[in-house]
């Protein structure tokens, strides 16, 4: 199945400096001689940061060494993202990046893994600024972004530069989330929830914040109701036990029991996150799940898997939707042409939904693609 087993989005990871010596320029792949843990974390940022540091425009770079990572799969491929968040920070340190310049640094295509994770690293990096110029300047330069997926990855990284500012503090980092406005907020806070569970798990250079919540349904279920699903969309990522997948919907049933209404709607995306990096497979055990669940699900979908794989890949995971009944069906075409509009750069309106069994839907989808996203990465 050309192109569907790519790796698995937004992992973990904390990172160590670069030190005032470059490194000798040695492949990424020996990192994965250093024994697990810090030491190997060391090693691939350290020589991550040596690619990128003295490029000013770093989005082939940071293809390059994504290309690298997939090659070498297993740590450096799953957790790109998160390492990333710790060289986009010393990247901006170094280059001496500022409100001003930021799009001039920030990579340029719509990469979840790699790129995304950097420009979340050098716009947490300059998080003082941020705080300075205020949500509606900020706001307005990620609106400068070329295509809807940066657009929504700058948003998504203020809500990460208010989180390390207030020392991982989710109140007034959400305040400010809620001032960019209803359209950027949730996706903000989405940042802002990102931060929280890497501060729990004591990943990414950050701390655990004094009293902090660490029981997900708790921590979800006290949340403001339009940010509960940004809440829930990365918990699980954070805490899942090593190796974890979930493969079937017993799995996700079992995972988000006891949960109802919006909390449930949450879990049940949050666990479907954590399953296959394949779309087609994720779709397979949401349309296996008691109705109410089946949406929740899709939400869950990784279809940011199938950026840069052929077109054909986005139609037979939509095409998956004729697997559902009613209200359900039409659900999942809408969601799906949306995001897969956001992955394609809004061409999906006019290669994908016209050939779909339900295209108003699927339009309908795809023209709110500008509106916030919620669930997705």
């Amino acid at each position: 199945m050309v192109g569907l087993l790519c790796a698995a989005t937004t992992i973990v990871v904390r990172i160590a400096t670069h030190g005032p010596d470059a490194p000798a320029r040695t492949a990424l792949a020996d990192c994965a001689d250093k024994p697990a843990g810090p030491a190997m974390r060391r090693c691939y940022t350290s020589r991550m940061l040596f690619e990128v540091r003295d490029v000013r425009a770093p989005t082939a770079v940071l293809a390059r060494i994504d290309r690298d990572v997939n090659r070498i799969g297993d740590y450096p491929a799953s957790n790109c993202h998160v390492l990333m968040h710790t060289v986009g920070r010393r990247y901006a340190k170094l280059r001496k990046v500022t409100l001003a310049t930021l799009m001039e640094y920030l990579p340029r295509n719509n990469d979840p893994g790699c790129a995304a994770g950097f420009a979340h690293g050098v716009i947490t990096q300059i998080a003082p600024q941020v705080l300075r110029a205020g949500p509606a300047a900020s706001q307005e330069l990620c609106g400068r972004a070329t295509t809807r997926f940066l657009r929504y990855s700058c948003t998504h990284g203020l809500g990460h530069a208010y989180m390390r500012y207030y020392a991982e503090s989710l109140q007034p980092s959400l305040r400010l989330c809620r001032a960019l406005g209803s359209n950027a907020a949730p996706d903000c806070a989405q940042g802002a929830y990102h931060d929280y569970w890497l501060a729990v798990a004591g990943r990414d250079e950050t701390k655990r914040p004094v009293g902090a919540t660490t029981d997900v349904r708790a921590l979800c279920g006290g949340q403001p109701h339009a940010f509960v699903l940004g809440c829930w969309y990365r918990a699980f990522i954070e805490s899942r036990p090593a190796g974890y997948q979930t493969k079937s919907a017993a799995d996700l049933r079992h995972i988000c029991a006891d949960t109802t209404g919006l909390q449930r709607e949450g879990c049940v995306t949050a666990a479907s996150v954590i399953g296959s990096p394949n779309p087609l497979r994720q779709m397979r055990v949401c349309s296996q799940l008691p109705e109410r669940d089946v949406l929740p699900c899709v939400h869950g979908v990784k279809v940011q898997n199938l950026i840069g794989t052929p077109a054909s890949n986005q139609l037979r995971v939509i095409a998956r939707c004729s697997w559902l009944n009613g209200p359900v069906a039409t659900g999942c075409y809408e969601w799906l042409g949306k995001v897969l509009s956001v992955i394609t750069d809004g061409r999906f309106e006019k290669t994908g939904c016209p050939h779909v069994e339900q295209p108003q839907p699927c339009l309908r989808g795809a023209r709110s693609y500008e509106g916030p996203l919620v669930t997705f990465s």
